[in-house]
């Protein structure tokens, strides 16, 4: 049986993060399982980098549910444990140190390659890890051949068959995941990579520096191991194509395969166990129409210019609120102090950047309107779950937003915020417009939907 194996390893460590990214690897691996049994398929979450390999259980990708008074308290780590834990993470520092003063392909490739190939790893595994276990074994009565059997270091790869599929779906760019997956090639199996935007290579200026520099080396490394590229919209493939012949000619881009699905906008999926909606984000619904924005709080995602926007209603007194929902990213300094000190702030102007999908879920139910001003997008995803919701969106005009909006969504320029200023005073005025509102038999496809497809286009690129 041919498996699947998806790459988590980010989501793995950040799982109390819910942001568009860590929202869709949840999403997909729920619905691989049950479409991968229909066609023999295994599903394998797994970690990667560092010339590891690990499988995982999917509810290692949820934030830990608070345990019940009656459930038992987890074991105290051994001092043994603890110990290993603190070298091991020493190791590694160490070893992302000699990267960083020695910034050379072949010194990381000595550092990071996997332990059954010579390197770092090959030499510690039999210099130090192998002869203390054998020691081990021996102090605990074994046989000095039980020992050895014992000092043996189990092959993290030894589980891959030839036509694999190794899946990298999660945000895994500030690792070095690529000994794990050569290593991963070398047993023969395929690698598929699913691109959510070029935006820290083609807009830099939008993101964190440190981003765009690992993203871009990120994606300049991936084309030595990647058999195709699977984006998640139709827009996204055809820049991702663009890029590449303007970059490496027609010929380079011939030798990989590329192609898109698109993303899932409903919420009938499981849900994080939580303790409801909290009362406070309630009342940030009250009786006036509450506007809200899914995002995080990036300079792409334009909140400056809708806070523009509600300035100026609110000096011609209109009574409308603005609820912001998304994680604090980068480059925002100047954004946050406004934010925070402005006469509306917590009357008005609402800010949230922890919210259950839940709680996310009540914010769709309860709005007024979505509006999504993103000067540059890979898919918005908050538009078509506002719709599969019920919640008309005004979006900025963009090729992104009208592939996935089409004629259901208002489209605003931005360059004059006065086109959604007029547009949010006419909806107050008068209601939202026929032309806005959610047709009755609206549908987006939902994440099985999605899945299934994203699935059909990585067993195709695997074949």
């Amino acid at each position: 049986m041919k498996t699947i194996y998806i790459d988590c390893t980010y989501l793995y460590h950040h799982r109390e993060l819910n942001t568009g990214i860590q929202r869709v690897v949840r999403r997909v691996i729920e619905n691989f399982e049950a479409l991968a049994a229909q066609q023999e398929l295994r599903i394998q979450p797994v970690t990667i980098g560092h010339g590891e390999f690990t499988p995982i259980a999917i509810e290692d990708l949820y934030p830990p549910v608070a345990a019940a008074e009656e459930a038992p308290a987890a074991p105290e780590p051994t001092t043994r444990q603890r110990t290993l834990a603190y070298l091991k993470g020493v190791y590694r520092a160490l070893r992302e140190l000699v990267c960083a003063v020695l910034p050379y392909h072949k010194v990381r490739h000595f550092m990071f390659t996997p332990r059954e190939n010579f390197g770092l790893n090959y030499l510690v595994d039999r210099g130090l890890i192998r002869p203390v276990k054998y020691l081990e074994g021996l102090a605990q009565g074994k046989s000095a051949p039980q020992a050895a059997e014992a000092a043996e270091s189990q092959d993290p790869f030894s589980a891959i068959k030839e036509d694999d599929i190794l899946l990298l779906l999660d945000s895994t760019w500030y690792s070095n995941i690529w000994p794990s997956v050569e290593e991963f090639r070398n047993r023969k199996g395929k690698v598929v990579a699913v691109i959510y935007d070029l935006i820290p290579i083609t807009h830099p200026q939008f993101c964190d520096a440190f981003l765009a520099e690992v993203f871009k080396n990120w994606f300049f490394d991936s084309l030595r191991y990647i058999d195709g590229y699977v984006a998640i919209s139709q827009t996204v493939q055809h820049d991702l194509m663009n890029f590449m012949e303007k970059e490496f000619g027609s010929e380079e881009v011939k030798r990989k395969v590329y192609d898109y699905f698109l993303l899932g906008g409903d919420f009938n999926y499981r849900l994080e166990q939580s303790s409801g909606v909290r009362q406070p984000l309630k009342d940030s619904f009250g009786e006036s129409s509450t506007y809200l924005i899914v995002s995080t709080v990036e300079p792409r995602k334009n909140h400056e210019y809708l806070l523009d926007v509600f300035d100026q209603l609110w000096e011609q007194d209109t009574p409308v609120n603005l609820c912001i929902v998304g994680r604090i990213g980068w480059k925002v300094e100047a954004l946050m102090d406004r934010i925070q000190n402005h006469p509306q702030n917590n009357i008005r102007l609402y800010l949230w950047s922890d919210l259950s999908d839940e709680e996310l879920l009540y914010c769709y139910a309860n709005a007024k309107m979505l509006l999504f001003p993103s000067i540059v997008e890979g898919f918005g995803l908050p538009i078509v779950e506002s719709l599969s919701n019920g919640l008309p969106v005004l979006a900025s005009d963009t090729p992104i937003h009208r592939e996935v909006g089409g004629e259901q969504v208002g489209y605003f320029d931005l360059e004059d915020p006065a086109s959604l200023r007029e547009m949010i005073s006419q909806v107050e005025k008068s209601g939202i417009p026929d032309s806005l509102a959610v047709k009755s038999g609206y549908r987006w496809m939902d994440w099985r939907e999605s899945s299934e497809m994203l699935l059909n286009k990585v067993t195709a690129i695997g074949a």
